[in-house]
């Protein structure tokens, strides 16, 4: 028998639709398997309770298993990944649980949406990122006053983060002020309203970062007035049955404490130091983070061996392990530690630190890598998992569609044919997103890892190297450091000894953390050994054999010895820049040309000689000098720099005014252009 086509085709449909029909009746009771409502509120108990118990590595375990289950949306399950990432101080990984939560919970959960702004914000108040905190909590703060969410603890915490980012950024004004009294009703209502432990101790925390807020930026007396508002609402709360004693006296220190820091900004020091007098009696004044806060009013009123005394307690804060030293820790705690201890008169102390320091960055640099490299780690992984879920999302649509209309074979076979076109292009897109977000994550990470050198580079600069210049009729010193984009390669320092001056000036071969690294342990070893009054050709080979046993940067630098009675100077140069002899004229010092550029292990430096006369000025600076580049881009050059140096002699060849035009000099070369290199130089002569 000949079949026709017509038949074939029939035949063809007639096995579609056999396979179909219980293939979508499969789908459409297989489709919708939705986690009932006992079950979601089963999962919400279980995530509070490891919330109350502050288990967050089992928090992290829920987050991942109920979302898995379907009885976690994705967007409370980012959330409680990002609250204990936030708890367990890995704050990269919170920023991107939170900035995931946010995206997901904008259209379904408006209360997940605010807390994991409000969250996010702290994040970034906390680490100086004003403009980017106000980017973030301003839209935030509009579409819920538009849908009527205004009421909630979140909402007015995301009021005072963005009076926070406001006074932090220097544009706060009546804006933030209206910001700050809209916040400080709602806290009002809410105690009001509900007089629970939770409400009160929710706008304590606000009055506190508001009073904070007012004296970080110099606004002293709205620092007062809020931490009036504090203390009235603490009065009231104190009436209360059952409270915390430790928990009231802990925020009684915290408004004595801001009323000494306003008083002391306000220069009213007596008013100040009476309110000091009574943070000092509380019990929290006697624990060793008690101690630590005291140093933010101690250090503004200038007392500085108390503030020595109170850093004692920073091993007892933050423990003898070497995790405990961490970047941030350094930076906010150790170095001003040091700078308490040097203001404070106490060299050995200061010396002793610096070398502390220098042991400790190294530590703290290798565990911030491993920290970064398992954060990110994660992070992509979750990337991948988001990309999986849209595609599986997808897939799972699909099949609905099939099911709805298995009944329908002819528009179902064409459906299908699409969809398969459709998905091959979905799956193409995904890989696209795939490789994008990791580009995005990859320059996020590089980008931020280079934020945080710059920063710590530049602080450490600070701290290490800006020690007050000896001050003598028979000696004019004058010194310049004006920090790179990448800051932290260049340092200087002076040491006044009987009739002898000692000074130093150097940079390292390299930028950054690197850079600072390495002129952090030049400067430590250049101070410990001039401490002990040796020769500047001894004190070159020290630093040089440090440098070898810490790490490879080679550190150019240039140490004299200047006898103020006779004029005698004493130097020893390791590849730093000649300096330069002026009067009217200008020559170079001589130096030995033989030896290496840039301290390099297993060489001997020898010293030279020569004599200053009264008069003469020695003129030195470091590479980032001749390296400065103007608008286009154009090099400065040793030639050019050293015309401009006899142009500035023959104007005024005395101290004072050389100083004051060379600057002018360089500054109308750069045009105000940003430089990468540190520009240092020093001025010494005789008078």
């Amino acid at each position: 028998m000949v079949m026709t086509n017509k038949s074939r085709w029939s035949k063809a449909w007639i096995g579609v639709i056999s396979f179909l029909l219980p293939l979508s009746s499969f789908l459409v009771t297989s489709c919708g398997n939705k986690p009932s409502e006992e079950e979601m509120a089963k999962a919400e108990q279980l995530i509070e309770a490891a919330h109350k118990a502050k288990d967050y590595q089992q928090l992290m375990r829920l987050a991942d298993n109920l979302e898995a289950k379907g009885s976690l949306t994705p967007a409370k399950a980012y959330y409680w990944r990002g609250y204990a990432s936030d708890r367990t101080n890995r704050r990269r990984m919170a920023e991107f649980y939170y900035n995931t939560a946010l995206k997901a919970a904008a259209d379904e959960d408006l209360d997940i949406y605010a807390k994991a702004a409000s969250h996010l914000a702290n994040l970034m108040a906390l680490r100086g990122d004003y403009e980017n905190g106000l980017k973030l909590t301003m839209p935030v703060v509009q579409k819920l006053e538009e849908l009527k969410c205004d009421t909630t603890s979140d909402y007015v915490n995301l009021l005072i983060y963005i009076g926070c980012c406001q006074a932090g950024l220097g544009t706060s004004g009546q804006a933030t002020a209206d910001g700050f009294e809209k916040a400080y009703e709602k806290h009002l209502d809410n105690v009001k309203k509900n007089r629970t432990d939770e409400a009160y101790k929710s706008a304590f925390a606000g009055l506190i970062n508001i009073a904070f807020a007012c004296n970080f930026t110099g606004q002293y007396r709205e620092a007062l007035k809020w931490n009036g508002h504090l203390s009235e609402m603490l009065s009231e709360y104190e009436q209360r049955p059952g409270i915390n004693p430790d928990y009231v006296d802990k925020q009684e220190a915290r408004y004595t404490l801001y009323q000494a820091q306003a008083y002391e900004g306000l220069g009213k020091p007596e008013e100040a130091a009476k309110a000091f007098d009574t943070f000092l009696a509380t019990d929290y004044a006697k624990t060793p983070e008690g101690r630590i806060a005291a140093n933010d009013y101690l250090i503004v009123a200038k007392r500085w061996g108390e503030a020595a005394d109170n850093y004692q307690s920073l091993t007892a804060l933050l423990g003898d392990s070497e995790d405990s030293y961490s970047l941030d820790n350094i930076q906010s705690l150790v170095l001003k530690k040091y700078q308490a201890n040097l203001l404070a008169g106490r060299r050995d102390s200061a010396v002793a630190i610096s070398m502390q320091l220098c042991d400790s960055l190294a530590g703290a640099f290798k565990r911030a890598k491993e920290i970064d490299a398992a954060e990110q780690a994660v992070i992509v992984s979750k990337v991948e998992e988001l990309g999986d879920q849209q595609v599986a999302a997808t897939r799972r649509h699909q099949m609905e569609m099939l099911g709805l209309l298995g009944l329908l074979a002819l528009i179902i076979l064409g459906y299908l044919l699409y969809r398969r076109y459709h998905h091959h292009q979905l799956r193409k897109a995904h890989e696209e997103l795939r490789e994008d977000l990791g580009t995005i994550e990859a320059v996020a990470t590089e980008r931020s890892r280079n934020e945080t050198e710059q920063r710590l580079a530049a602080a450490i600069q600070q701290r290490l190297s800006h020690a007050p210049l000896p001050q003598r009729n028979d000696v004019a010193l004058y010194v310049s450091q004006t920090p790179g984009t990448m800051p932290g390669g260049s340092f200087y320092d002076t040491l006044l000894c009987d009739d002898t001056l000692l000074f130093c000036i150097g940079s390292a071969a390299a930028q950054g953390i690197a850079a600072a690294t390495a002129a952090a342990m030049a400067w430590a070893q250049f101070r410990t050994a001039a401490a002990f009054g040796q020769t500047p050709e001894q004190i070159v080979n020290a630093i040089s054999n440090a440098i070898a046993d810490g790490q490879s940067i080679p550190v150019r630098l240039f140490v004299g010895q200047l006898d103020l009675t006779t004029g005698l100077l004493r130097y020893c140069n390791a590849g730093n820049n000649t300096p330069l002899l002026t009067d009217e004229e200008i020559s170079l010092l001589p130096i030995d040309d033989t030896a290496p550029a840039g301290s390099q292990p297993g060489t001997v430096y020898t010293a030279q000689e020569t004599t200053i006369a009264p008069g003469k000025l020695l003129f030195l600076y470091t590479d980032g000098i001749a390296e400065a580049k103007d608008a286009d881009g154009k090099a400065l050059g040793d030639k050019q720099f050293r015309g401009m140096a006899l142009q500035a002699a023959k104007l005024n060849a005395k101290p004072q005014p050389f100083y004051d035009n060379i600057l002018k000099a360089i500054d109308s070369f750069t045009g105000g252009t940003p430089q990468a290199e540190d520009l240092t130089l020093m001025v010494v002569a005789r008078k």
